[in-house]
């Protein structure tokens, strides 16, 4: 609350009271000036708002000259003003004045001439001022007194709960403050999706203060701001369009020439309204080096002014956005490097057969796929998408002249195609970071009736990751030109896994894959060599 809003609801409270004592009140400033009359209805109202009675008020408030503890003084015979300074910064910002009278007041001569001023009758107007005029000039003191320590009562506990509301708020400053800490410092062990990072960095950071909006721009050097290079996030809801606060942030930044110490602007130039009117920018850094800046702009709230609150909590989570961005580096780069092995063994492997070169990033391609769609989170949707690409691992241990025969498969040759899923099982059991991906590689071949190999399971007891590789396994195949058949139509396709759904495939994943979107599958068949060359050199 502000100074002046704790003297108004002193004052509002003490003419309560006043008004409970049949004390009529008036607030004034030091000077006289009235800026409050009293509030009685009827006769008695026009009698103590008329203008002379305000005149000899005004004038005894004069005559206090700014005293904190004005003298009782009589503005009339009989009829006492108390007056109660409201103090504003240790200085009088005004004062209350309460009208005490005697019963003799309403008999004398000044009274009828106020009464007469007023243009009010006396008698009637004396009758009904009966009820205030109950004081003699030793009561009226000992009310002074009485009211003099209320209001040291009042300032005090307005003291006490200013105290414990600035304690209140720097425990509700420091709780938060922990909370984005400890948020922002479990969300680093996630190093995978630094744009989710970020934006909840920013989310929780507009959460715990008042600002309508903040922002994080990064500099466009993949050494310094790794994976977010060049990226602006914002949140909230700006005053201006978001492409227009992009535009002003990353001006303000060349403005400031790129700092690495936090700058606080008022009435900068490109925001709204009226130039932000403050825009905190906070670099975040890493060895010494601003990899991004953090920002925020429109404070709301009681207090529009940046606090230290908030250039604290700014300060926090660039402290941590900094390690982590590393951090999101570092994974980027052994998730590129082991997604890179990987792919190297399925291109070894798809190379022992020309005509499916390409089937496992396609397999896992569409694999993923179908796995968003069906609303699997985005961390499982990765290992079903490298399931895909090492699903067929195990046929490195299948004879190339059977895996490239056009002909029909013997008995014996069948069974050692069969024996793929479980190669690849073995093959990759001892790698730690493939664990998850084991059931998709050993049972992508098993059916829903159960008639599937390599162990016969049927129905849920498939792994999900395996039914949904499957799915994606048999359409390439019968998408794809092999040695023994050139590719089927689209329709064929379909229609043949919309009538094998409940008996080879999981019925309830069916109708997710018939409803894909199949353009980046189709460049990617488009783009294999070896399919390229099957059609020139079935055309010819």
């Amino acid at each position: 609350m502000t100074a002046a809003g704790e003297i108004l609801d002193a004052a509002r409270l003490l003419r309560e009271r006043c008004a409970q004592l049949g004390l009529p009140t008036w607030l004034l400033n030091p000077a006289g000036l009235v800026l409050a009359e009293p509030s009685e209805a009827s006769l008695a109202g026009l009698w103590l708002r008329s203008g002379e009675v305000a005149r000899l008020v005004s004038r005894a408030v004069t005559d206090w000259s700014g005293a904190e503890k004005p003298e009782l003084q009589a503005v009339m015979p009989g009829c006492w003003l108390i007056g109660l300074a409201q103090m504003r910064r240790r200085r009088v910002g005004g004062y209350l004045g309460a009208l005490a009278m005697s019963r003799g007041f309403l008999e004398s001569e000044a009274f009828v001439a106020t009464c007469k001023a007023a243009h009010i009758d006396v008698a009637t107007t004396r009758h009904v001022m009966r009820e205030y005029a109950n004081y003699d000039e030793a009561s009226a003191k000992r009310v002074r007194l009485t009211l003099e320590w209320m209001l040291e009562d009042l300032r005090e506990r307005h003291d006490q709960h200013s105290t414990i509301e600035g304690f209140t708020t720097q425990l509700t400053g420091a709780y938060e403050t922990i909370d984005l800490l400890y948020a922002l410092g479990r969300a680093m062990n996630e190093p995978n999706d630094p744009e989710q990072f970020v934006t909840r960095a920013l989310e929780r950071l507009r959460a715990n203060m008042d600002f309508a909006w903040v922002g994080a721009h990064f500099e466009d050097d993949a050494r310094i701001a790794p994976v977010v290079h060049g990226r602006t996030f914002v949140v909230g809801a700006p005053s201006m369009t978001r492409p227009a606060l992009i535009a002003a942030m990353r001006r303000h930044i060349i403005d400031l020439g790129r700092p690495v110490a936090r700058m606080i602007g008022s009435d900068v130039p490109g925001f709204l309204p009226d130039g932000g009117p403050q825009v905190i920018v906070q670099p975040v850094l890493r060895d010494s080096k601003a990899a991004g800046y953090l920002m925020c702009g429109e404070k709301k709230g009681l207090d529009p002014q940046v606090s230290s609150y908030d250039t604290q909590a700014l300060e926090a989570a660039a402290g941590y956005i900094g390690p982590f961005l590393e951090n999101a580096g570092l994974y980027a780069d052994q998730s590129a490097m082991f997604m890179g092995t990987l792919k190297a063994l399925t291109s070894a492997i798809d190379a022992k057969d020309p005509y499916t070169c390409g089937h496992s990033e396609r397999v896992a391609l569409l694999s993923a796929q179908l796995a968003e769609t069906l609303g699997i989170e985005r961390d499982l949707v990765d290992r079903i998408h490298i399931a895909g690409l090492v699903h067929d691992v195990g046929k490195i241990g299948v004879p190339e002249h059977v895996l490239g025969k056009s002909g029909r498969l013997t008995d014996e040759e069948f069974a050692a195609i069969k024996l793929h899923p479980e190669i690849g099982h073995r093959i990759l059991r001892d790698i730690p970071l493939l664990q998850d991906v084991l059931p998709g590689v050993l049972h992508h071949h098993e059916r829903w009736d159960g008639r599937g190999y390599p162990h016969g399971l049927a129905g849920e007891a498939i792994p999900r990751c395996a039914r949904i590789i499957g799915l994606a396994d048999t359409f390439d195949a019968m998408s794809s030109n092999r040695a023994y058949r050139s590719a089927m139509s689209r329709d064929t396709v379909l229609a043949e896994i919309a009538r094998c759904a409940g008996a080879q495939f999981d019925p309830a994943i069916v109708p997710a894959f018939l409803g894909l979107d199949f353009t980046l599958y189709d460049q990617t068949v488009a783009d294999a060599p070896a399919q390229r060359v099957f059609k020139v050199a079935a055309a010819a």
